[in-house]
């Protein structure tokens, strides 16, 4: 599709920043995640930690005590105490786990159910208290390492990670894992379908990142809970160490996630890890000192909890900036997943009218060939159609044709844009299926 000179000209001054009727505005650079501060579910009666979810009625809880070496269910790396409250571990390669309250590892480890087939009927390796539904908590301050490259790793949903390729150790080490790194305090999401060293992984990018969070004091949360057909994730930081937590990373796994060698365990290559395991589990690697505070593992009451922005706002028309005669803006609301719009070069929008201001709070988007490359995008909306304000920006996951939610603090809005700035195709083309608003009513 050509060009017209205008149409260049128009997105030469929307790079340059320019604002005009048609909802350019500055262009960024590097898309990161908007990390906008998320209402808390209450505060932990323990530590004091702002909680996204509640806690279950009931459900395991585990926080980190005054004394760790008297607690029977924690493992791995010792601690040493600090006079301000806070824990320092030396060890470069430091796990610390964390086990149910019903599990003992020495004489119940050999009997977990491994087979994954068994595993999605069952809903547990060990017994109904293992992690499943969890927020994951905890402080760190990165003081020094060999390799700022490497990442902070929450995670649960298995038992011990010790197995080198062969069943049942390698089947134990399942997990869904949240990662932040030290040289930017990026986020990543990984699925591990098996333990044997590296294999056994899928993984998406890192995103959203800014600055470096070497020395300082940082909340880091991993959560994870049942949807129907799959599994949410969610990453949560408190970079400022003031109790205000933001989300910097969403995604559902529910299907299409995959490994790329064989599974050991009977299941499929894109298992969905929908079971609990009886550990939990705080890694990292390369850090020769890290300082610790409150570090926590909540089993969450999962009820409801699918989506925070959970009303379908139906469009009364879509429009776009650009598009190909065989793939018009109107084919990504038409419900059917085979058709699309696409639209050529940097810039290229797609907005949906709404008909009357509403409150909006998501977009969720369905990527042409999404479960091939990840596009760079970001979501504006607008009262009147003239000027526009950013909700999210990011990185979808490439790893799924699933419509993927990009999520924002509730606003009033008529009109929702998604603008498209780059993709790992590399062809200069932005492509959607479908695109839906959400809102909170």
């Amino acid at each position: 599709m050509r060009r017209s000179r205008a149409s260049l000209l128009m997105i030469a001054l929307a790079v340059a920043g320019a604002v005009s009727a048609t909802g350019f505005t500055s262009v960024p650079t590097t898309p990161t995640i908007v990390a906008a501060a998320v209402p808390l579910a209450g505060v932990d009666p323990v530590d004091g930690v702002g909680m996204i979810y509640p806690t279950k009625p009931g459900g395991q809880v585990w926080h980190l005590s005054a004394d760790p070496s008297a607690d029977t269910r924690l493992d791995g790396t010792p601690m040493s105490s600090n006079l301000d409250g806070t824990f320092t571990v030396r060890d470069v390669k430091t796990r610390i786990g964390v086990s149910t309250s019903t599990y003992d590892q020495d004489e119940d480890e050999d009997s977990l159910t491994w087979r994954q087939p068994d595993l999605r009927t069952q809903g547990f390796m060990h017994d109904g208290n293992d992690w499943r539904n969890v927020e994951i908590t905890g402080y760190v301050r990165y003081v020094s390492g060999t390799d700022d490259a490497d990442a902070f790793t929450w995670y649960a949903r298995g038992g011990r990670h010790t197995g080198e390729g062969q069943t049942p150790e390698a089947c134990w080490g399942t997990a869904y894992k949240g990662d932040l790194r030290y040289s930017d305090g990026a986020v990543r999401f990984e699925k591990e379908i098996y333990h044997d060293g590296g294999a056994g992984y899928a993984q998406d990018s890192y995103t959203g990142g800014g600055d470096s969070i070497k020395g300082k004091m940082v909340g880091f949360k991993m959560v994870m809970y049942d949807i129907p057909g799959g599994v949410r994730l969610e990453a949560y930081l408190d970079r400022a160490n003031n109790g205000t937590w933001t989300r910097v990373a969403a995604r559902e796994d529910t299907g299409g996630w995959s490994i790329d060698t064989p599974n050991p365990c009977g299941g499929s290559p894109d298992e969905k890890v929908t079971w609990g395991g009886p550990k939990a589990a705080f890694r990292w690697d390369d850090a020769t000192r890290v300082d610790l505070a409150k570090f926590s593992v909540r089993e969450i009451a999962a009820d409801g909890q699918a989506d925070p922005c959970p009303v379908k706002l139906a469009p009364a028309g879509v429009t776009a900036s650009t598009w190909e005669a065989v793939n018009p803006p109107a084919q990504a609301v038409d419900g059917n997943p085979s058709t699309r719009w696409s639209g050529q070069g940097y810039g290229a929008n797609l907005t949906l009218d709404l008909g009357a201001a509403r409150s909006v709070c998501g977009l969720n988007v369905a990527w042409y060939q999404g479960d091939q490359w990840w596009n760079d995008y970001t979501v504006y909306t607008s009262p009147d159609g003239v000027a526009y304000t950013k909700a999210a920006e990011g990185r979808s996951s490439g790893s799924t044709l699933n419509a993927e939610p990009y999520r924002f603090p509730p606003r009033q809005a008529r009109f929702v844009r998604v603008s498209w700035w780059n993709s790992s195709a590399g062809n200069g083309w932005a492509s959607i299926t479908e695109a839906a608003a959400y809102g909170v009513s």
